[in-house]
């Protein structure tokens, strides 16, 4: 019973730790199922309905890290960051409650432990948005 208490903990955490590696993609997963529920409801087929939700995603994704990072003016830049940080933190709040409803809490301690998640979720999202690269750094080729 021990050790499922401490490997329930651990994969709790790792959820969690997934939580905020993902946070930036929140708004593009929304926006791709959005898309692919509304076509679904116009009668499309599943493969229109899956190409066109996988690039919706993709597409607002790349996007917004491009208008996030580039030279664009002050105020698109920071309405694009706000999308993005207010999607994930929207995400972390409901994952927040759903952790602390099943630590079986009181509301107060529920509510508050939900705006913490919620907080360190955008604070993860906007970290990742305006992170350079995504790729792993290689030395340089002595030749």
């Amino acid at each position: 019973m021990t050790l499922m208490l401490i490997l329930g903990a651990v994969a709790a955490f790792y959820c969690l730790l997934l939580l905020f590696r993902c946070a930036t993609y929140a708004l593009p997963v929304f926006a791709g199922l959005g898309l692919a529920f509304a076509l679904r409801d116009h009668g499309f087929s599943w493969l229109t309905i899956l190409a066109a939700g996988l690039l919706a995603g993709v597409s607002v994704h790349a996007l917004g890290r491009h208008l996030a990072r580039s030279s664009a003016p002050l105020a698109l830049r920071l309405g694009v960051i706000l999308l993005f940080v207010g999607a994930a933190a929207a995400a972390g709040f409901q994952a927040g409650t759903a952790l602390a409803v099943l630590a079986d809490l009181d509301p107060w301690t529920q509510r508050g432990i939900s705006i913490l998640t919620a907080f360190a979720t955008g604070y993860a999202g906007w970290r990742d948005l305006l992170s350079p690269g995504g790729g792993v750094e290689r030395p340089a080729l002595h030749s």
